[in-house]
């Protein structure tokens, strides 16, 4: 029974994990069956560095000690990197938040079938509990640094880029070696935690900054020629925060189509990332192919979702997106929670009501 249950903690825990990696992508620029891919390529490279390792102990002579917190970590996380490698010329990732999502993923994916074969030779609940919320994050936060340093070296192209792809792996290998000697000497399991949430925060504060860059090129790309108004451009900028501002869109139109608009603002902001990318790499025909491909995928499903949502709907956020009627929006649900103390908490106060009278009756006369 034991067994059974930290089986499935080794993999639930490490998915949670995913999630909330997955919920710091303000713009959902991760593709999730690249995330889907990175998972199986982890789950490789644990194989491949299993078998490696194992073979080592067995034939090499080496201090056992050595392998295990030398030899060990630089090995894994040069497969994660080459998995990384793999994704990078293949599906072309060039934004940093990329880097960060594949790389952690692919970390959770070997970390998942190392807790497997940790849970079966150990199977104390204790013990996995506190594997998964250690190794588990030193193996995600590890290889997310490799992805950062990839997506920067292959978005600069040039020689300033070397020094970033050093030190991603640097970093990533020394977290797991300084990890490993910690572990093997018994410290502290705080000190052991602390480590991967010193790996974690690193990654948070790479994806803020990713945040930034990419709002100040929606700024920049995003534009009539895409049929996204300046309201809409700056709504997307409030995209983390975006639930108070689609609020009355909710309240108006209902659930369905606040989540259509929500859907077309992340669009947007994607497209205006990919236009950046594609000003990056016009030069180069089969980045600036595929981005093109992408721009046009996203641009169609934009329509699609615009009709979704609907003319009526459209205007309303439209003028919703606007500064001014932020401010009159804001004035409006003051007097709405007014009205509601006021009429015993009726949904609304009475005040759509009221609107919607004067209207009928100002067209009747």
């Amino acid at each position: 029974m034991d067994l059974m249950f930290a089986l499935i903690l080794a993999v639930i825990i490490p998915m949670i994990f995913l999630g909330m990696i997955l919920k710091a992508d303000f713009y959902q620029v991760g593709r999730y069956h690249i995330i889907l891919i990175s998972l199986g390529g982890g789950v490789i490279a644990y194989l491949f560095a299993s078998l490696t390792i194992s073979t080592l102990r067995i034939s090499s002579t080496l201090d056992p000690l050595t392998i295990k917190q030398l030899i060990a970590p630089a090995l894994e996380e040069g497969l994660k990197g080459l998995v990384l490698l793999c994704l990078l010329f293949r599906f072309r990732f060039t934004f940093s938040v990329d880097g960060a999502l594949y790389g952690f993923a692919t970390g959770i994916g070997f970390a998942i079938l190392e807790n497997f074969e940790y849970a079966i030779h150990t199977p104390s609940i204790p013990d996995v509990l506190l594997r998964t919320l250690s190794a588990n994050l030193v193996h995600a936060s590890s290889s997310a640094m490799i992805g950062i340093a990839l997506g920067i070296f292959y978005w600069r192209k040039t020689r300033s880029g070397w020094p970033v792809l050093a030190l991603g792996l640097l970093l990533a290998i020394g977290q797991h070696v300084f990890f490993n000697i910690m572990v093997e000497r018994a410290a502290s399991p705080m000190i052991a935690i602390g480590i991967a949430i010193f790996g974690v925060g690193l990654i948070y504060l790479a994806l803020q900054r990713g945040k930034k860059q990419a709002q100040g090129w929606i700024k920049q790309k995003l534009g009539m020629d895409d049929r996204v108004t300046p309201g809409e451009a700056a709504a997307v900028d409030r995209l983390p925060g975006m639930d108070d501002l689609l609020f009355p869109v909710l309240e108006r139109f209902g659930p369905e189509t606040a989540s259509k608009v929500e859907t077309l603002l992340c669009l947007q902001a994607r497209l205006g990332i990919k236009r950046k990318t594609l000003e990056r790499f016009h030069k180069d025909d089969r980045t600036g192919n595929a981005v093109r491909a992408e721009i046009g995928e996203m641009q169609s499903e934009m329509e699609t979702v615009r009709r979704e949502i609907g003319v009526y709907a459209m205007l309303f956020v439209r003028g919703l997106f606007t500064e001014e009627m932020v401010s009159i929006w804001e004035g409006i649900q003051v007097k709405v929670r007014e009205q509601s103390a006021l009429n015993g908490g009726q949904k609304g106060g009475g005040l759509w009501s009221s609107l919607e009278e004067r209207l009928k009756s100002s067209t009747d006369t």
